[in-house]
């Protein structure tokens, strides 16, 4: 009798572990990874890609992992290391950025960057409103793209 009492007593707290464990906020640390609204890409480990055309620069690409770090490639290297969060319930995007002393400074102007809400200087972090149909961003008085395909890395 007590062996059936305990079997039960154990399924029920590994169930409300489980529960807990789903109900926690973001999916850091599993396969899935942090989600990011609209399309899907291709790279499994990727959740988004940013991506701003060559013109008088080179084309520039940011790449959020499912992880949530974040790169820049073929411009902004400074910016790396990064880290991004999504907040579906405000549909924010924040991009944590390496420290660069001039981020609040030339991101003041948020009407100057396309879907740019606010600057938190203290965090470096920059942060835009993000739907499903966004289809830029603006960062560093450049357009970025998304779910524009970056070209692949060299080197």
């Amino acid at each position: 009798m007590h062996r059936i009492i305990i079997k039960r007593a154990a399924a029920a707290a590994c169930l409300a572990a489980l529960a807990a464990c789903a109900g926690m906020g973001g999916n850091h640390g599993t396969s899935g990874g942090m989600q990011m609204p609209g399309k899907t890409p291709a790279d499994a480990a990727v959740a988004a890609t940013w991506y701003n055309p060559p013109s008088e620069f080179p084309g520039i690409c940011l790449t959020q992992f499912k992880d949530g770090s974040l790169r820049f490639d073929g411009g902004f290297a400074f910016f790396n290391p990064g880290r991004w969060a999504y907040d579906a319930a405000t549909s924010e995007l924040r991009l944590q950025l390496a420290p660069t002393p001039s981020l609040a400074l030339s991101h003041a102007q948020t009407v100057l960057h396309q879907n740019l809400l606010r600057v938190e200087a203290t965090r470096n972090t920059l942060v835009y409103a993000v739907k499903a149909d966004t289809q830029a961003i603006g960062l560093g008085g450049f357009v970025f793209y998304r779910d524009t395909p970056c070209p692949a890395r060299r080197g």
